[in-house]
């Protein structure tokens, strides 16, 4: 039964959670009427200055690895009232993870593989969860990642990178921050001025760099 492939999915995930980082286990909570859809896009997108500041301030607590997210809200209450409504359809091991100021995302760590992932998205989709599936290679660190571009594969982004270190660019990263999205990054600008030459340089040979969440 459908409902027997979604219990056993739950229970791989969980025991593969108990060692995952440092979110906090939501607990018992008032449900709330209806699951809302995230906003979540698979798309790569531009990260704005104020986002990649509130990053700083509140950095996130994602960490590596294949997770299906529930739903993000704006307070740890509201949070947690979405893991009791999931609760109630037998939907266990769910965590609150802090994304930023005011975000508080609801979500499934140790997925095993994308295979299981999507089977499981399809299984919460069918019950009236709007699971969206969030992919890292690492952990978010904290503070700003410069990135020379996105590729869906990691095959096609460690080709940037090769093209980026032939002018000299080094110390250059290949990771997933997404879902068939692959990314090239340089840490260590820690100021507005290291940026902006960062990026002029960059440009004068054909990069154009976004300033992301690191």
């Amino acid at each position: 039964m459908r409902r027997q492939a979604v219990t056993a999915l739950l229970a791989l995930a969980a025991l593969s959670a108990a060692g995952c980082g440092s979110s906090t286990q939501a607990t018992k909570a008032t449900p709330q009427t209806a699951p809302a859809p995230t906003t979540t896009s698979p798309t790569p997108r531009v990260t704005s200055a104020s986002t990649v500041g509130e990053h700083a301030v509140c950095p996130s607590e994602q960490g590596a690895g294949i997770q299906a997210s529930f739903g993000d809200r704006r307070t740890t209450s509201a949070a947690e009232a979405l893991v009791a409504q999931a609760g109630k359809l037998g939907f266990r091991g769910l965590l609150v993870q802090q994304r930023g100021c005011n975000d508080y995302a609801v979500v499934l760590p140790g997925l095993k593989n994308l295979r299981q992932a999507r089977d499981f998205r399809a299984e919460a989709r069918s019950v009236g969860f709007h699971v969206v599936l969030e992919c890292r290679s690492r952990p978010l660190e904290g503070g700003v990642a410069a990135v020379f571009g996105h590729r869906r594969t990691r095959r096609a982004a460690l080709l940037l990178r090769r093209s980026a270190e032939r002018f000299g660019f080094m110390k250059l990263q290949v990771q997933q921050d997404r879902c068939n999205d692959w990314e090239v990054a340089l840490y260590g600008t820690t100021t507005a001025a290291q940026r902006r030459d960062l990026a002029k340089e960059a440009a004068s040979v054909g990069f154009h760099l976004t300033f992301e969440p690191g």
